[in-house]
């Protein structure tokens, strides 16, 4: 039977050998890893990534990029049956317009003429 890993669920043989092992799995608890782990273990990272990890990469032990989940974009266009029924949804006060309408008067005579 192989020797297996409680954190990575990992087995020697998977990684090459038991040294790389506990390495992996040690880097496994950190959210920064080195450029050149990035490239021998690119799934692995993936696989944390995918899991909802966020890690940073680094060059020369200094921080270049982040790897974070990947979150589809939201629509930024809608019908016009879709706009108009979040606009009757989200209104923040149905009466609003019945007291604007109050406040408003039906002419606006009694102000005078724009100068």
């Amino acid at each position: 039977m192989a020797a297996m890993c409680k954190i990575c669920d990992g087995e020697v043989g998977q990684h090459v050998t038991f040294t790389e092992l506990l390495r992996w799995c040690y880097s496994r608890g950190m959210s920064e890893v080195a450029s050149r782990e990035l490239r021998n273990g690119t799934a692995g990272l993936l696989r944390r990534v995918q899991a909802g990890e966020d890690i940073t990469v680094t060059v020369n032990g200094k921080p270049v990029a982040r790897l974070i989940a990947y979150e589809p974009a939201r629509r930024r266009w809608l019908t016009r049956d879709q706009f108009v029924s979040r606009l009757r949804r989200a209104q923040a006060d149905p009466g609003l317009r019945n007291d604007l309408a109050e406040l408003a008067g039906d002419t606006t005579d009694d102000l005078g003429p724009v100068r």
